[in-house]
């Protein structure tokens, strides 16, 4: 349930980040500008037969300058009750937009934007998705304020998750999981969902199904 960190290429790993034995870690994104800089989201989670506990008071989001060395708990802005899992995504094209969606408890979570690298948190919408299932999200590669946020039905915001709409699925299978957008052509997209893998050339107008 740690973060691990190899230095040779795989052939040896240690922990680097612990929070407790309650407690793992559902995503982790480094600034482009300097791989020492990594974010991470801790998600306190158990998973028995007929038990399911989805968050916690041990979940949040950490920060390391230093690839990992040393570690600071960057919570200021986010939901002060219990947390569930929390999507983390820094833009490509301007890595000073920083986004989380989070689930919380008593209909606090939503999405959520840090523009002096990870320092705060501001809402922006109660925008959040179901953390057992999705509660992942994809920036743009060359437009900062918009981000996709894989669901049931596909949707995505242009204005830094103050607003969200669908982004289009007819004739497509829908639970989303993965999306890959092209850098320079960006309404070129591959996405993964529980039907299979689609492709679309013209920012969900049409979709091609992968068969094979």
């Amino acid at each position: 349930r740690d973060i691990y960190k190899t230095v040779d290429g795989g052939l040896t790993w240690k922990s680097v980040l612990h929070v407790s034995e309650n407690t793992g870690f559902a995503d982790i994104i480094m600034d482009p500008r300097n791989p020492k800089v990594l974010y991470v989201a801790a998600h306190q989670r158990r998973r028995h037969v007929f038990t399911y506990i989805g968050g916690g008071p041990e979940s949040g989001v950490y920060k390391t300058v230093d690839g990992g060395e040393h570690w600071k708990k960057i919570n200021n802005g986010l939901p002060k009750v219990d947390i569930g899992r929390i999507g983390l995504a820094i833009s490509p094209a301007d890595p000073e937009y920083l986004y989380a969606i989070v689930e919380a408890a008593q209909g606090k979570g939503g999405f959520f934007l840090s523009t002096d690298r990870g320092a705060s948190w501001t809402k922006q919408s109660k925008r959040t998705t179901s953390g057992n299932y999705y509660q992942e999200i994809v920036c743009d590669p060359k437009d900062p304020l918009k981000v996709f946020s894989l669901d049931t039905w596909l949707a995505h915001t242009v204005d830094g998750g103050k607003s969200f709409k669908k982004t289009g699925e007819k004739f497509k299978h829908v639970d989303n999981h993965v999306i890959w957008i092209e850098p320079e052509n960006t309404e070129h997209w591959i996405v993964g969902c529980d039907g299979g893998i689609y492709e679309t050339w013209d920012a969900a107008k049409n979709w091609q199904f992968k068969p094979n």
